[in-house]
This record gives C-alpha cells, sequence and structure tokens, in this order.
C-alpha cells in the first residue's frame, strides 16, 4: 500500500425523517475498521418532524462513538455534509465515509473500500451499489458520466442484473454522493459540495470539480452496498424531486461552464423535456409534479443570471 493507515475513519450520514434507516445503518457499523482505524459515526437530523428526531435520539442512545446534530432547518443533503465534514476533530489525515442512510454493507464492503483508497490507486472510492433482492437484485450504480451533448447523468449498466457487473477496479468520471469514501483533505480540496443545490446533482458538481483537480475516481466492485433507492431523502419521485433535480441540471450547467443554449436546443433541450414528460406519466400528484417540474426549468434557466 502506499499510504500508511492512519487517522480515523469518520462516517457521515445526513438524516430526514427515516429514524428507523438510519439507526439500522449506525448498529451495524463497527467500532474498528479492518485495518485497525477508529470508527466514529457522525449523525445530523435535517430538520425532522419532533417525532422522528426524538426517535431517532432514542435508537442512538448509549451507543458508543456516535455524535447526533439537530438542526432546525433543513439545509438539504450536500450542506448537511459539509456540516458535518468540518465539525467534531476531523482532520485532514481522516478518512470519511458518506453514507446515505438507507444503506446496508455486504459482508466485505469496509474492508474492500478501504484498503483500495489506501493502496492510492484512486483518490475518490466508491462501492458497487445494487438494490432489491435475491436473484432480482439489479445494479443501481457501478460508474457512470455525464453525458455533454444531453447533460444527463447515466449510470453505468443501470437495471441490470448484478451478476453482469466486473469483478476488477476502475476509473469513473462520476461518483455518486450515495457512498464515496476518500481522505478528509481530498474533501476539503473540493470545497465539499455547492451549498445551493439542495439535492441532486451535487454529486455530479463534486465529481467534476475532483476531475478538474486532477482527482482519481474509482469504483471498487469487490465492495458491495444495498441502496434502499430514495428511501434516505424522504421524497422519493415527489414534487420536490420534480423540482431540485430539473433545477439543478441547470445550475450544474452553469457551474462547469455549459452555454445555456446547450440546454434549451438540440438533445439538451429533449433532455430539458424529460422531467414534465415523466410528471405527465405520474398517476400521483401528477399536475403538482408537472408544476413543480415546470417552475424547475424557469428556476434554473435563470441561475444562468447570476454569475458565480
Amino acid at each position: 500500500m502506499s499510504s500508511a493507515v492512519n487517522g480515523t475513519l469518520h462516517v457521515l450520514t445526513v438524516h430526514f425523517n427515516t429514524p428507523a434507516l438510519a439507526s439500522s445503518l449506525v448498529r451495524r457499523l463497527p467500532l474498528a475498521t479492518p485495518n485497525g482505524r477508529p470508527l466514529v459515526i457522525h449523525v445530523l437530523d435535517n430538520c425532522s418532524t419532533p417525532e422522528n428526531l426524538r426517535e431517532l435520539r432514542d435508537r442512538l442512545s448509549g451507543l458508543d462513538s456516535v455524535t447526533l446534530d439537530a438542526i432546525d432547518e433543513n439545509i438539504g443533503f450536500g450542506a448537511g455534509m459539509n456540516f458535518l465534514a468540518v465539525r467534531h476533530g476531523i482532520t485532514s489525515s481522516d478518512v470519511l465515509w458518506l453514507l446515505n442512510p438507507d444503506t446496508r454493507l455486504e459482508p466485505g464492503c469496509l474492508e474492500n473500500l478501504e484498503n483500495a483508497l489506501d493502496e492510492g490507486q484512486f483518490d475518490i472510492v466508491s462501492p458497487f451499489i445494487f438494490s432489491g433482492e435475491g436473484e432480482a437484485a439489479w445494479i443501481w450504480y457501478c460508474g457512470g458520466d455525464v453525458e455533454r451533448p444531453s447533460l444527463r447523468v447515466r449510470h453505468r449498466l443501470y437495471g441490470a442484473p448484478t451478476t453482469s457487473g466486473p469483478t476488477d477496479a476502475f476509473a469513473t468520471d462520476f461518483v455518486t454522493g450515495a457512498a464515496p469514501m476518500m481522505r478528509a483533505s481530498v474533501f476539503h480540496a473540493i470545497g465539499g459540495f455547492p451549498d445551493d443545490y439542495f439535492l441532486y446533482w451535487e454529486d455530479a458538481q463534486f465529481s467534476w470539480k475532483a476531475r478538474e483537480l486532477g482527482l482519481r475516481l474509482g469504483v471498487i466492485p469487490s465492495a458491495r452496498l444495498w441502496h434502499a433507492v430514495g428511501a434516505s431523502s424522504g421524497y422519493g419521485l415527489s414534487p420536490v424531486f420534480y423540482y431540485w433535480a430539473t433545477r439543478n441540471r441547470f445550475v450544474y450547467a452553469r457551474d462547469t461552464g455549459i452555454a445555456r443554449r446547450r440546454l434549451t436546443s438540440g438533445r439538451g433541450a429533449l433532455e430539458s423535456l424529460r422531467p414534465i414528460v415523466w410528471a405527465l406519466r405520474e398517476r400521483d400528484q401528477r399536475f403538482r409534479k408537472v408544476r413543480a417540474a415546470m417552475r424547475g426549468t424557469r428556476d434554473g434557466v435563470r441561475q444562468f443570471s447570476r454569475a458565480r
């Protein structure tokens, strides 16, 4: 290994009204990593209801090496992770593992991911992430990229059976925010997540900034993680999803130097219409979702007048 095994591994997770999921994740994590690093878990409650916050406190009560911060405003996923990453005595030599609360580690996940980071081939590593159970299990994340002509995030092998995935570690352009591991120095060199995205596309912007700095992103297929998909945000394909996912695609374009016309003509325009088409096909809250997607498009276009 090119890097010494040092520092503490800090697991960061942002909670919003899912106390059973968050506490289940916390209780399954060990007190130390297979390589001997102390493991500490930091949970941020992102303005859950009083009942859910109370349940979370009760479920985490008495657990060693667990901290719980609670704030009175929902600041979103990325800003929540940024909040945790500068607290609790985290130093540059420590390791950060950002984990969605609706995930479950498969045997060997932590060990293989930690080993891959310590070997030094990659600066940021992600596990192979799947959903479903048994023979119906399917690939949710196995590397990805942002397609430039259409400005669409593409997950490699999305929806394919887990048996069709690769076995060797490989480089990727895009690392999902569901479970990346990196040194704290890397997270801070990137500048953390953009605070103004709230939900969705913040991991695409984070990956883009990492690559701009020459950092290497990798997927470790031997590290497997199950993901409930959509449960941790508490929103799923709700009007909240349609608004922020639509808006932030435009914000990402602005932040990465892509002209607005790329999103309003050609393949980019077709992709811009896609959320509205999805919303029209919804059975539940159809018109609320259509309005949310349209507002997201309007507000996204307006972002281009706000220079960084």
